[in-house]
């Protein structure tokens, strides 16, 4: 069972990385399908992506608290996000791709790049703070 919960929330982190990261590279598609400006899609991901995170990370946290998966098995999911990561971004580039004409620029190169890098120092802080702190037999709960 500790299995299946630690791969169902290292899922779950990869498609929260996923997600944002997919918004800000299809910002050309959005401008386009909704016909605004793009520093007004800059915004409205910006604002997506804010709300997400801290909606993700109260959804991570209740997560690990409630299946309590422990102070070490529960950094398990440092490593196992990647696989899931990849997957959604391979079949996501299979079955949509960009238009001929449309290039990621670099600051957009940049950011997906540091968001990936600095993710497993996100999901340590969860862990940390959602896993129980152990004194001895007895285990004890941040706030």
């Amino acid at each position: 069972m500790l299995f299946i919960k630690l791969n169902s929330i290292s899922a779950l982190y990869a498609l929260a990385l996923f997600i944002a990261i997919e918004l800000i590279i299809n910002v050309s598609h959005i401008s386009e399908a909704y016909g605004w400006e793009w520093d007004h899609v800059y915004i409205v991901i910006a604002i997506i992506n804010v709300i997400g995170l801290l909606l993700a990370t109260l959804i991570f946290i209740n997560l690990t608290r409630k299946w309590k998966l422990g102070r070490k098995s529960s950094f398990w999911t440092l490593i196992l996000w990647v696989p899931y990561f990849i997957v959604l971004l391979y079949f996501f580039t299979v079955f949509t791709s960009l238009n001929a004409g449309v290039t990621l620029f670099p600051r957009f190169s940049l950011l997906i790049f540091g968001s990936c890098i600095l993710f497993p120092v996100y999901i340590f802080f969860i862990n940390s703070y959602a896993s129980p702190l152990s004194m001895g037999e007895e285990e004890i709960w941040h706030p």
